[in-house]
């Protein structure tokens, strides 16, 4: 990616959550990942948030724009457990910033795809990538991905309303590895396989209650 492409991803990040936030995107490092994301920057934490502008954030979250606790626990168990995804193609599924896909990639992974239906979450993808030289593909779908060897879900199935897209995940002939907030979990009927602590960064209030990680494993051999 060259510079001006940078920009321009840039710049159209910036100006989808500066209506909502009236902040900038920042370049920060996660220490324990060792990989640097495009995120709002931590001054909005110190912000109070009207029960109006509450309800509009949410109905137009830049869910790029953060290190979600359960993306965050996640990539780290892939780091700490890289014989999991080495030499393998996986998918990032709902992968927001990207950071399941770069931490897959930097454990040893042959090719990463960060999907997401939201076109400015594909730019933060590339651009994440870009900024940590490593490379990640995008897509809009998991059909797109070709040779699938796994599924990497962080931040997604907790969500009662994404249940059955969670059917549709596990019927697939392909093994998924999943993180939920343990004051949300709801989908397995196996215990987790690792514990993890994790906080969301910028953490904008509400989110502590999900700092207790679980790691689940579905189809692993």
């Amino acid at each position: 990616m060259n510079n001006v492409s940078s920009r321009t991803h840039l710049d159209v990040m910036q100006g989808h959550v500066h209506g909502l936030f009236n902040a900038d995107i920042k370049l920060t490092e996660l220490p324990e990942l060792g990989l640097k994301f495009y995120l709002l920057e931590s001054s909005i934490e110190d912000r109070e948030y009207s029960p109006e502008q509450v309800d509009t954030i949410w109905g137009n979250m830049p869910y790029w724009a953060f290190a979600w606790s359960s993306g965050r626990a996640l990539a780290k168990y892939i780091l700490d457990h890289p014989d999991l995804v080495k030499g393998k193609t996986i998918c990032d599924f709902g992968a927001g910033s990207g950071i399941v896909a770069l931490a897959a990639m930097k454990a040893g992974a042959k090719a990463a795809w960060a999907c997401d239906i939201d076109p400015v979450a594909r730019l933060s993808c590339e651009l994440n990538g870009n900024e940590n030289a490593l490379e990640v593909s995008v897509c809009e779908h998991v059909s797109e991905v070709p040779d699938l060897d796994l599924l990497v879900v962080g931040d997604v199935l907790y969500d009662p309303r994404n249940h059955k897209l969670a059917e549709t995940l596990f019927n697939q002939n392909v093994p998924v590895i999943w993180a939920e907030s343990r004051a949300q979990t709801k989908l397995s009927h196996r215990g987790p396989v690792a514990a993890y602590q994790a906080q969301t960064q910028p953490n904008i209030g509400g989110f502590d209650e999900h700092k207790d990680i679980h790691i689940y494993h579905h189809k692993i051999l």
